[in-house]
């Protein structure tokens, strides 16, 4: 699991975002990105060139914000079959 978070950091940060941290829980795989106003489509993109489309089961894309952290994070999270 360890390869796919980093794969996925690399994948993120090469497009130009600034990654806050990626976790995964069981097969919940989580990347949150510093960045409010990221396009889901783009971000949706970016995780299916790195983890193949039938393996990325309910995609979601959110924004968060937590009192520990200024300003909005996007929040990229799927249950990962592989």
């Amino acid at each position: 699991m360890q390869e796919l978070k980093d794969s996925l950091r690399d994948a993120f940060e090469e497009q130009g975002y600034d990654v806050a941290d990626v976790s995964a829980n069981r097969d919940r795989v989580r990347i949150a990105v510093l960045d409010e106003e990221a396009s889901a489509e783009e971000l949706r993109e970016i995780t299916h060139s790195v983890v193949d489309e039938s393996d990325v089961l309910g995609l979601d894309v959110t924004t968060e914000s937590a009192d520990s952290q200024e300003g909005v994070t996007t929040v990229v999270s799927f249950r990962y079959r592989g």
